[in-house]
């Protein structure tokens, strides 16, 4: 039976509403009154509205009115309520003809990186740390409760200086123990517009590689939220769409990671005046597990532990310094050829092994994850955060400053 915040909804409302906020959910006899505790212990409603009888029909009861007949000699059997659905199943699944969508791919016209001529590094820094999404967040956190509750076991600030730059967000599940939950974003809209399948990669590595920094059961318990942001009518948006989805299912199930859920919205596009505006295909990765301790989780801040810290840079795709669709250049209004990639999952699956097992050991001070803005950028922020100084030396030859130091390629600095 259907819980009804208006008595007056006839069959046809309730059968048709389209029902925000809320969860079908399908399980086992005996299970029922366990639920049925959890739903009372946790103050949210549970409605047991149906059973599955395996006879291929769908058939709706209302049973809300079903007078009974008086008779001389007692009640009579009760009216038979009405049935407002009565459907073979076989009508609507088995012989109904599969949509189809015939889509055409739109490959960009794209134009080799071409930086000023003598571009400093501290110019291009000048550039990119000004770039909103490189840029501080502080305008974001300053303004709301961050621990809100008395569950939160890492808010977004980190450090002496209260930096807004923590990758991974802890919730505890009760005040008595250190069991928790952790969870993580990831995204790289901006990479779309070179390769969909690339974003997608990126945007579940960045995720990872965010969430690696809390400790967690194991990387194969890790569960995706996809939030799809896409202008798929317009032409050859529809086709990147669904190369970036599969790519997006490819690298999943090399890492091992699994998406089950996620919510779409496919009408990123405006007319102003005769010309359409479009956002960039955007996925959203959230990603989220469970957290074993709570205490084991490390932040960007740099600690220098006795005066002097030492620093690893893991590279999850070693060699390549590829600065397309990088935030260097689009200070530069350009998006270049070729993007960084998650080339080989195995190296991610690896690098989360092996920091998780640090962090289980106590061994790692900070994280930090090479993302928007590259390395320099990584190195800035763990230091502004740890409001000290640092002395890098990043063994590289043959390869460009620039492409070194703000090549987005996957991968993270250790203290």
């Amino acid at each position: 039976r259907f819980q009804l915040g208006d008595p007056t909804l006839n069959a046809l409302e309730i059968w048709g509403a389209e029902y925000q906020e809320s969860n079908a959910l399908l399980l086992r006899s005996p299970d029922r009154n366990f639920l049925t505790r959890v739903s009372a212990r946790e103050r949210c409603s549970a409605c047991f509205v149906g059973t599955i009888t395996g006879d291929r029909r769908i058939v709706l009861v209302d049973d809300r009115e079903c007078p009974v007949r008086r008779n001389g000699q007692g009640d009579a059997p009760p009216t038979p309520p009405p049935t407002p659905v009565d459907l073979e199943l076989e009508w609507v699944l088995g012989k109904m003809p599969r949509k189809e969508f015939f889509l055409q791919r739109k490959p960009p016209v794209l134009q080799p990186l071409a930086l000023p001529p003598g571009l400093s590094v501290r110019q291009a820094l000048e550039r990119v740390l000004r770039l909103p999404a490189v840029a501080s967040k502080r305008y974001l956190t300053n303004k709301v409760d961050r621990s809100v509750g008395g569950l939160v076991a890492q808010q977004q600030c980190v450090g002496p200086l209260q930096t807004p730059l923590a990758d991974v967000a802890v919730v505890a599940l009760s005040h008595e123990e250190l069991v928790g939950a952790a969870t993580a974003l990831g995204e790289q809209p901006v990479k779309s517009l070179l390769d969909p399948k690339v974003a997608a990669r990126l945007a579940v590595a960045e995720a990872l590689t965010n969430l690696v920094f809390a400790l967690v059961t194991d990387l194969r318990d890790v569960k995706c939220s996809g939030n799809w942001m896409w202008a798929a009518k317009l032409p050859g948006e529809g086709a990147a769409l669904a190369d970036a989805c599969e790519a997006m299912v490819a690298v999943m199930a090399a890492l091992g990671v699994a998406v089950d859920g996620g919510k779409d919205s496919l009408s990123m596009a405006a007319r102003v005046g005769t010309e359409t505006v479009r956002a960039p295909g955007s996925l959203v990765i959230s990603a989220y597990a469970v957290c074993p301790d709570i205490t084991a989780t490390v932040t960007p801040d740099l600690k220098h532990p006795e005066g002097r810290g030492h620093l690893l840079y893991v590279p999850l795709s070693p060699g390549q310094h590829r600065l397309g669709g990088t935030a260097l250049a689009q200070c530069f209004s350009q998006l270049g050829e070729h993007p960084p990639d998650l080339d080989v999952p195995e190296n991610l699956v690896r690098a989360f092994s092996i920091t998780q097992g640090l962090l289980k050991d106590r061994l790692l001070c900070s994280g930090h994850d090479v993302s928007d803005g590259g390395l320099v950028t990584c190195l800035l922020e763990m230091a502004f955060a740890g409001n000290c100084g640092l002395q890098v030396d990043v063994p590289v030859a043959g390869v460009d400053v620039l492409s070194v130091l703000f090549a987005e390629e996957p991968g993270l600095v250790l203290e």
